[in-house]
């Protein structure tokens, strides 16, 4: 039989039972023994030891799964009390995306979101240095006063605000950006205690995130964002969800990351310290003259700051000299109403009306070649060539053409500079015609079909000019060299049939005048000495030239004074007898005529009866032909 262990009471020495923890005799406490444990008890431990660590190494995926789904759970619940999330998702694994379907409007529930959040939501307002809100966007402001801004949205502005949905508004100061950072992180200029909310913290990689818009009322809960790349003060990481507005992340109740919606693609979260001390790195001012200031695009800005002047011409010349600038931004960070193509429309804005007030020498002069060239807007060109045109003429508009138009050869739109170089030659060509100056006209042809050798219009108008220089044989070889299109037949069939006439009028007389006209004009040659102009009268009885002419010719007076009836009355001339009368090649000799001054035509003579008697006349004013055949 196993013998009873028993234990010696110190005071009173009695024997007492192992088991118990008192003296059955003195009620003192009894002393504690020491476990007597044998080596073999040891060795078994040891080994049951080893192969419990060994079970925990092999099983620590499952281990470390299960913490992770407990932590998941844990946070839910923690949103859950906070109001993050309305009921828990059922079988939610970790990463496993949900999207909540609001059953409230979206106001209804952004007041929600606010009043269980408390996140400071509102709206940052960019200010240039005119004053002008330039940008307004929405954003979310850590408890603690700080704020992340995308460097893009900020550009152009030298003030920014952040204007709460409490309407608290407050200026930002400065913060955390190096010139080159896509993303900042910015502070309030002043105590920000009254903008209650998540404060910022770290981010951590290894735990799930709330996004919740600040647009609207979607959010979304248990994302498990990768870790992505450094982006200046951030981590920029990709998003396993599509989002596309401004947003802020939440993890543990704090603030930790933001999204940008249009702005930029990625999330960018928070991975630096959150003391109270953190040192500012620029300050807005700074950020503005790095970014913005001295460049083509704060030059236009200032110009779009000019207050209306007469015609616009400050704001021309200011346009202008930003064109001389070189541009700070990239094209993609432009803001839209900076865009060189933005400026170029309110230039052409400009043009239209400063022409309207008379001022189109203001504008010709801000808008010389040179400029034009340096700006390298085909509309441009097309908008000023009508200004030159009506204030210098054709040879001016057509000659700025030339000289500039060579630089916007392979530019889109420059098939519209061409045809209205072509439409200008064939204006210019009309009017010279039109003019009778024909001379000019042939030599503005010759340049005319340097350009456009294939134009039938001008290759017709140069027609039109050889017959009225008399030359009916070149008219006739130029008119038969091609082929015309339908719509230029009427004019090819009534040139082909002039030049018929003039064939047949090798001992006649052809005058032309424009077609439809009540008037016929001609210039003869007197006496072999001085061309007179005259118009065709056939209600005058006698040739009239003015007194000028019969005093540079020294022609003899008829002696006897005539006396005939005008406008003005009953009046006495001279009668004079001129020895020829050269027109068109056909000489007329001792005619008679009378020295008068014709008011407000002193230069200006009649070829009367007594001439236009010799022969016989064919009139035909829809041709703008007169035909004279000599008797």
């Amino acid at each position: 039989m196993r013998k009873r262990k028993s234990v010696k009471c110190f005071h009173c020495q009695t024997e007492n039972d192992i088991s118990l923890s008192k003296c059955e005799k003195c009620g003192k406490a009894l002393p504690v023994m020491k476990m007597n444990i044998s080596r073999s008890t040891i060795v078994f431990s040891v080994i049951l030891l080893a192969w419990a660590s060994i079970f925990v190494y092999l099983s620590r995926d499952i281990i470390f799964h299960t913490s992770k789904m407990l932590k998941t759970d844990e946070l839910v619940e923690k949103e859950k009390k906070g109001g993050m999330v309305q009921k828990r998702p059922k079988e939610k694994v970790p990463g496993q995306v949900e999207k909540k379907s609001p059953a409230k409007t979206a106001e209804v529930l952004k007041e929600d979101r606010k009043e269980k959040t408390n996140i400071s939501a509102g709206w940052v307002i960019i200010r240039d240095p005119w004053g002008r809100q330039v940008r307004r966007f929405r954003a979310a402001l850590a408890g603690n006063g700080w704020l992340a801004l995308p460097a893009r949205a900020a550009l152009g502005g030298n003030r920014w605000f952040f204007n709460s949905d409490s309407d608290e508004v407050n200026e930002i100061s400065g913060g955390l950006w190096i010139n080159g950072d896509r993303v900042g992180l910015w502070h309030l200029i002043e105590d920000a205690a009254y903008f209650r909310g998540p404060e910022l913290a770290a981010w951590d990689e290894g735990e799930p995130v709330s996004w919740l818009s600040l647009e609207s009322a979607g959010e979304y809960h248990s994302l498990l964002l990768k870790p992505g790349r450094i982006d200046g003060f951030f981590i920029s990481t990709e998003m396993p969800v599509q989002i596309s507005e401004n947003g802020v992340f939440i993890q543990n109740e704090k603030v930790v990351g933001w999204s940008f919606g249009h702005w930029m693609e990625n999330a960018y979260m928070w991975p630096g310290s959150t003391s109270p001390g953190m040192e500012y790195r620029t300050w807005v001012r700074y950020f503005y003259n790095m970014t913005f200031a001295g460049g083509r695009e704060e030059k236009f800005a200032s110009a779009l700051a000019i207050e209306e002047d007469y015609a616009g011409i400050a704001q021309l010349t200011a346009f202008v000299e930003g064109f001389r600038l070189q541009p700070k931004l990239s094209v993609d960070d432009t803001p839209d109403y900076l865009l060189p193509e933005e400026i170029i429309k309110g230039i052409r804005l400009i043009i239209t009306d400063a022409v309207q007030k008379g001022a189109g020498n203001n504008v010709m002069e801000i808008l010389s070649g040179q400029v034009l060239q340096m700006i390298g807007e085909v509309q441009l060109l097309i908008d000023i060539i009508p200004v030159i045109v009506s204030l210098n003429g054709f040879e001016a508009a057509i000659g700025e053409i030339e000289d500039s138009g060579r630089y916007f050869t392979r530019k889109p739109g420059y098939d519209a500079i061409n045809k209205l170089h072509m439409h200008l030659y064939r204006d210019w060509l009309k009017a010279l015609i039109t003019d009778r100056e024909i001379e000019d006209g042939l030599q503005t042809y010759d340049s005319a079909k340097t350009y456009f050798p294939d134009d039938p219009y001008i290759h017709l108008l140069g027609v039109e000019l050889l017959l009225y220089n008399d030359d009916w044989e070149e008219a006739e070889r130029l008119l038969y060299m091609r082929n015309y299109p339908a719509a230029f037949q009427d004019r090819y069939q009534l040139l082909a049939l002039r030049i018929e006439e003039m064939k047949n009028v090798e001992e006649k007389i052809l005058i032309t005048f424009p077609r439809g006209s009540s008037r016929v004009t001609l210039t003869a040659v007197i006496n072999e000495a001085i061309d007179q102009d005259f118009l065709v009268d056939t209600g005058a009885t006698i040739v009239t030239i003015p007194s000028s002419t019969a005093d540079a010719l020294g022609l003899e007076v008829v002696p006897g004074d005539r006396t005939i009836a005008t406008a003005s009355g009953i009046v006495t001339v001279k009668e004079v007898i001129i020895d020829a009368i050269e027109v068109n090649g056909w000489v007329e000799n001792n005619v008679r005529a009378i020295v008068l001054d014709m008011p407000g035509r002193a230069k200006l003579g009649l070829l009367g009866l007594n001439y236009l008697g010799r022969f016989e006349m064919d009139l035909r004013p829809e041709e703008g032909t007169l035909l004279l055949t000599p008797q």
